[in-house]
């Protein structure tokens, strides 16, 4: 049987033991007097059982079967002493006061055991009417009236205390409750700030190696790839397209090194309009490369949140920078629109093609940068790709954050 955790405390259980001390004595010193110990030591015996099992009843565990021996014990102990008090040459009025004081400590403790619940209710129910029943059993008349009268007086003021109590005891083992469960949302709250500081410095760190690969990698490829061409030129005695090829390699330099700055700075700057970066960039792709860049650009200004753009406009660079270096094409097509609240980017290539699945070894992170940044974005990236069929390469995207189809 589930209980409710005590509170009576220690006064109280001697508060108890005076009071019944007091009418146990008051009953044999009589008894002792008009007949000897041996009409007194039956009587005392049955106080002092009275009195043990309230002192056993706060050691004992509370299960169901010490629950049911404890009532059947007192209730057998209370009935025996009142009809023993009743009939014997102890004064009249021991017998009533014992009775009245015995059925308030059970209610009173019930209500202490048991809080202001059912059980106690049952319990305070009982030993009243048990009251009530041995007084119109053992008195008639106006003493019958008089005990009653006093039985319930005197009851229903520690009934009303102990509720009261019982009362504020909820209220303040409630207020306990919140503060250990504020304390402990604290500590969830703490090592969720732990955990999100986590996540944050290792989203940081992907954010900046995103950034420098899509800045200083891409721009030092195409330097390369630059620097290559002019002196391919060179050695053909082509001297004034290596100069102008230079002059795109500086103004290239200064492009990249002011990207990275911005990346390592974490600068942010109004960005161009979408349509208007892809067409720069596949500019700057087909005067490095001398690839034909065809495109396909179906855009308004207003249509595709910044961040979006930024993120999809890294993937076009990212997709012609692995064009440059790897697919050996000789035409490359971007389109890009926005419809529905979708932004639907396609950048394709008659290369050589590659197998997407196989693994790449440690520094290229192309294809890993891509698929971050589209996941950013909420969407979705393919890659299609076949041995002398080309690359394809489509990003699926909501046109803002939180919107578009996913």
């Amino acid at each position: 049987m589930e209980h409710r955790r005590p509170f009576i405390s220690l006064p109280i259980y001697i508060f108890i033991t005076l009071l019944l001390g007091a009418l146990g004595l008051s009953a044999c010193v009589p008894l002792w007097q008009a007949g000897g110990l041996a009409r007194a030591w039956p009587v005392a015996l049955l106080f002092i059982a009275h009195i043990g099992l309230y002192w056993l009843n706060i050691w004992q565990p509370k299960r169901t079967g010490w629950w049911a021996l404890y009532y059947v014990a007192q209730t057998a102990l209370i009935v025996t002493l009142v009809f023993v008090l009743h009939g014997s040459a102890a004064p009249s009025s021991i017998w009533g006061s014992f009775l009245g004081s015995a059925i308030i400590c059970q209610i009173g403790e019930a209500l202490g055991w048991w809080g202001n619940s059912r059980t106690a209710l049952l319990l305070g129910l009982f030993y009243g009417g048990l009251g009530l029943t041995l007084l119109a059993l053992l008195l008639d008349g106006a003493g019958l009236a008089s005990a009653v009268g006093n039985l319930l007086l005197n009851g229903g003021v520690v009934v009303l205390l102990m509720v009261l109590f019982n009362q504020q005891l909820i209220a303040r083992e409630r207020a306990i409750e919140l503060a250990e469960s504020l304390e402990r949302a604290n500590a969830q709250l703490a090592a969720a700030a732990g955990t999100i500081a986590a996540l944050t410095l290792q989203a940081e760190r992907q954010r900046m190696a995103r950034e420098l690969h899509d800045t200083l990698a891409q721009g030092v490829a195409g330097l390369v790839l630059q620097l290559e061409a002019v002196k391919a030129h060179l050695a053909a005695d082509r001297s004034a397209r290596a100069a102008a090829i230079v002059d795109q390699a500086l103004a290239r330099a200064r492009s990249t090194l002011a990207e990275s700055r911005a990346a390592i700075d974490d600068l942010r700057r109004a960005p161009a309009p979408l349509a208007e970066a892809i067409r720069e960039t596949s500019e700057r792709f087909s005067q490095a490369t001398g690839i034909p860049c065809q495109l396909d650009l179906a855009l308004a200004e207003d249509e595709i949140d910044q961040d979006v753009a930024g993120h999809a406009l890294h993937i076009v660079r990212e997709a012609l920078s692995n064009v440059a270096r790897h697919a050996q094409a000789t035409q490359v097509a971007i389109r890009c629109g926005a419809q529905q609240g979708s932004l639907e980017l396609e950048v394709c290539d008659n290369g050589r093609g590659f197998d997407p699945r196989q693994e790449r070894g440690e520094g290229h992170y192309g294809l890993l940068g891509m698929r971050e940044r589209a996941r950013l974005t909420g969407g979705a990236l393919s890659v299609e790709s076949a041995a002398a069929r080309g690359t394809r390469v489509h990003l699926r995207a909501p046109s803002a954050p939180g919107g578009g189809a996913r």
